[in-house]
């Protein structure tokens, strides 16, 4: 398990955040490096990019559904209060859905940056991640576990299924924004603020 965090002198203990970052994303860059330095602690996994799998990340080489199971474990043993945070950006927001869709429940609160949620033609390209029927199966019968997640997500991404969102929205407790002209690649600025509202006001 890949864990980040600048170690910060606070009097009060700052809870941990499970976060997952997207294809090739590292803990310790982008989000991961904003919220280290809101003083939270970070435990989650990081997912191989496109290229060559990093040897150093065994995660990176298990199978979809291997990974599923091991995200469900970490949620089970680091995330299963109802004070948790979790935060699944792009694919691993997907990794997440799937494993919360298998646990059936899931007692904290997420939030979903960008999230893939299904298969979807970008530029002329079909990209189909695994086991995409059974998340939207489980979105389209209103099976899905009626969890507490936001979303926000840019007006331009192309890996994004309003649809599917709206129809997830009206199952879970939370809300879905979008931000109008963004790409799947939010603005820096627009998660600051987005993270000011979602985190905890006592922080």
């Amino acid at each position: 398990m890949g864990v980040a965090g600048t170690k910060l002198d606070y009097s009060i203990h700052m809870p941990a955040i499970y976060y997952m970052p997207g294809r090739g994303g590292r803990l310790s860059a982008g989000l991961g490096l904003e919220l280290s330095a809101r003083g939270y602690d970070l435990i989650g996994r990081e997912i191989a990019g496109p290229g060559p799998r990093d040897q150093s990340n065994p995660f990176a080489s298990l199978s979809f559904q291997q990974q599923v199971e091991v995200v469900q474990h970490d949620l089970k043993t680091h995330a299963w209060t109802p004070e948790a945070l979790v935060i699944g950006n792009s694919f691993g927001a997907y990794l997440i859905a799937h494993s919360i869709l298998q646990l059936g429940c899931f007692p904290g609160k997420c939030l979903f940056i960008s999230p893939v949620l299904g298969a979807v033609k970008t530029t002329g390209m079909l990209f189909k991640p695994p086991k995409s029927g059974a998340l939207k199966d489980a979105i389209d019968d209103r099976s899905f576990p009626s969890i507490i997640l936001d979303i926000i997500v840019g007006s331009r991404d192309e890996h994004f299924l309003p649809d599917l969102a709206e129809k997830l929205d009206r199952i879970t407790i939370g809300s879905v924004k979008t931000v109008d002209g963004e790409g799947h690649r939010l603005n820096h600025e627009i998660l600051k603020t987005k993270l000011d509202q979602w985190l905890p006001s006592t922080l």
